[in-house]
């Protein structure tokens, strides 16, 4: 249970990267994400779920075929707003008071550490019914990306521009330590009204509770 507790904390932070202060016209965008780190190949197939409105977001990952669910919940304009659910077979907690430039810190995409960013128009696929163009990253340490990024889903920054222009659709981030690969599989464009509230049975905890519950 420790292990799940640190793969979903790790995951849901990678997954902040489409929280950071960004807005589009509502809808759903779910990935699917691979990598080649062992301890998450262990999870099986993990799917991560992206929420979006004009006023929120909220990121779920759903791991070993929906036994372990997470989900990060945010106002774009309210950083404090941050919080986190985990149902791990059946313990429910609710957690509030995360760190969330500790969150910013480990995104995926790493907006505040790209140093430039190269578009190819020309390099083009389809993914999940939109066609989608090439973006390679580098950034100002080991890491780099290769993005393919649609203008059909608006994406607006209410805090900064980032270099990175376009809503990303698929993304590769080669790091030393793994390479993780998230690819959207389905676009959706009806937004659940219950997509940013916290269902009913979830315990409210800090994140040290949530810690010592889990194994420390």
């Amino acid at each position: 249970m420790k292990k799940i507790k640190q793969i979903s904390i790790c995951l849901l932070l990678i997954a902040s990267f489409s929280a950071i202060g960004q807005t589009m016209t509502s809808g759903i965008v779910k990935y699917k994400m691979t990598s080649d780190n062992e301890q998450m190949a262990m999870m099986g197939d993990i799917i991560m779920t992206n929420y979006f409105d004009s006023e929120n977001v909220a990121v779920e990952v759903d791991m070993m075929g929906g036994m372990v669910m997470t989900k990060i919940f945010k106002k774009i304009n309210d950083p404090k707003s941050t919080k986190m659910t985990m149902d791990a077979m059946g313990q429910k907690y609710e957690i509030t008071g995360i760190d969330e430039n500790a969150a910013k810190g480990v995104d995926m995409a790493d907006l505040d550490n790209i140093a430039t960013v190269t578009f190819d128009k020309t390099a083009t696929k389809e993914i999940a019914g939109f066609t989608c163009y090439k973006a390679t990253v580098t950034y100002n340490d080991d890491k780099s990306g290769e993005f393919y990024l649609t203008d059909a889903i608006s994406m607006t920054s209410s805090l900064k521009e980032s270099k990175l222009k376009g809503f990303p659709l698929e993304m590769k981030i080669v790091t030393p330590e793994a390479v993780l690969e998230l690819k959207a599989i389905e676009v959706i464009k009806d937004l659940p009204k219950e997509a940013f509230m916290v269902p009913e049975g979830f315990e409210k905890v800090t994140m040290e509770e949530f810690q010592e519950k889990m194994g420390g």
